[in-house]
């Protein structure tokens, strides 16, 4: 028995040890990393802003450290250059092999090197990167998928945006917040292409995605996609109403006034609808958002409320009727929207 113990703690103390060593070993690298960042940045700093001058050249760095601090630099500068001096920095690295190491560590082993990867070749997106990047639209990894996406979206043209619709109908579920990103700029830069995700083709997660990007750039040749969503669960319906109130649909007052007032729906979805009715503003909205004054629910009060603040006078006489002769739950906002 005392022979097992002390089996036992020699285990222990011998992870122990390990543990510390491999703790001494990553804090004995983080030190290395600092301090030859300290030693190269100012020079990989100075001369990038002298090759875009066109006062400096300049020449391939050594080591595979030295390597990696001037990449970052470089990288750095480009999320904040625009236009020439931006292209003339991504053809750069591409002339200095940094395009083709990327474009191998795409394939690496460790997701986290192929996500680094994924994101430099984005940013740099010369047609070589690009076409690197098409090569990682089939990584197991749906951020890397994504990633790549993104950049074919930007800069791809069709092929690119069909290649990134692909991977949006894939993802939404497995990556909600890469695949928001990747449609957003999809919709940035080929708001045409936006189409079939928005339809009733498109999977459910990816369709509310759409419909929330179309909404929040105020896309308005979507607008009868979005009316048609209305219809559907309460989720899409929501987000459907809350795009059609960002881009003054007036054509769908009938339709949102239609769902701000169906008992059947929730309160949050007829809250949607109703916000969207005061952001259009038409006046035809006004008797129903008076009734909603009633409801149970605070936040559809508040937002019935508010609407009707924002409808002018039809709104404001509602809203002074609801004062006097309304209902309990409605009668203080009602008041508080009408107080200057």
């Amino acid at each position: 028995m005392t022979g097992v113990l002390g089996g036992i703690v020699l285990a222990m103390l011998a992870l122990l040890v390990a543990g510390g060593l491999a703790d001494l070993a990553m804090r004995f690298a983080t030190v290395r990393r600092a301090r030859r960042e300290r030693r190269v940045r100012p020079a990989a700093e100075a001369g990038i802003a002298e090759y875009l001058a066109g006062t400096g050249t300049v020449r391939r760095a050594g080591t595979a450290g030295e390597r990696s601090v001037w990449l970052t630099v470089a990288i750095e500068a480009m999320l904040d250059l625009r236009g020439e001096e931006r292209v003339r920095l991504a053809a750069l690295l591409d002339r200095l092999g940094y395009v083709p190491r990327q474009s191998i560590l795409l394939h690496a082993r460790r997701v986290g090197v192929r996500r680094h990867a994924a994101e430099v070749l984005a940013i740099i997106a010369t047609p070589a990167a690009l076409s690197a990047l098409t090569g990682g639209l089939d990584d197991p990894d749906p951020l890397v998928r994504c990633t790549c996406a993104r950049a074919l979206a930007k800069a791809g043209g069709p092929d690119g945006a069909a290649m990134a619709i692909t991977i949006a109908q894939r993802d939404a579920l497995a990556a909600p917040g890469a695949v928001a990103a990747l449609v957003l700029v999809l919709g940035q830069n080929q708001p045409g292409a936006l189409g079939p995700l928005l339809g009733p083709a498109a999977r459910p997660a990816a369709r509310l995605i759409a419909v929330r990007v179309a909404g929040a750039l105020r896309l308005a040749q979507y607008a009868v996609l979005l009316r048609d969503c209305l219809a559907d669960e309460d989720g899409l319906a929501a987000a459907s109403a809350e795009g059609l109130g960002a881009i003054g649909d007036i054509d769908s007052v009938a339709a949102l006034t239609l769902l701000a007032g169906s008992a059947g729906r929730s309160a949050p979805t007829r809250a949607a609808a109703a916000t969207a009715l005061g952001r259009i503003g038409d006046d035809s909205a006004a008797e129903v958002l008076g009734g909603l004054l009633g409801s149970a629910d605070w936040a559809l009060r508040a937002a019935a409320a508010v609407a009707l603040g924002e409808l002018g006078p039809s709104g404001a006489a509602v809203l002074r009727r609801a004062v006097t002769a309304g209902p309990e739950p409605g009668r203080a906002l009602a008041a508080a929207v009408l107080t200057p």
